[in-house]
């Protein structure tokens, strides 16, 4: 897997540079986001285009997918209105 790096370069109102390099960006395996990140990542992501409750029942689902029995329940989830 490529490294995903991410460099911020801020220069001050007095000239000074500041710069910062991640390495590891957030949601890498080496930097891994929590479920909460995800279900907000996710949320932010989806709810413009399939509204938010469909959204939270489609992570809800997602997180639950050991218990649904037919992939076919996915399908209503990912439709948009």
């Amino acid at each position: 897997m490529p490294l995903r790096v991410a460099i911020v370069n801020v220069t001050l109102a007095d000239g000074s540079h500041l710069t910062q390099r991640v390495d590891n960006v957030r949601g890498t395996p080496e930097n891994p986001m929590t479920r909460d990140e995800i279900i907000t990542k996710a949320s932010d992501l989806m709810t413009p285009i399939l509204g938010a409750a469909k959204s939270s029942k489609l992570i809800q689902t997602v997180f639950g997918l050991e218990a649904v029995s037919d992939v076919r329940q996915l399908r209503p989830l990912l439709q948009h209105s």
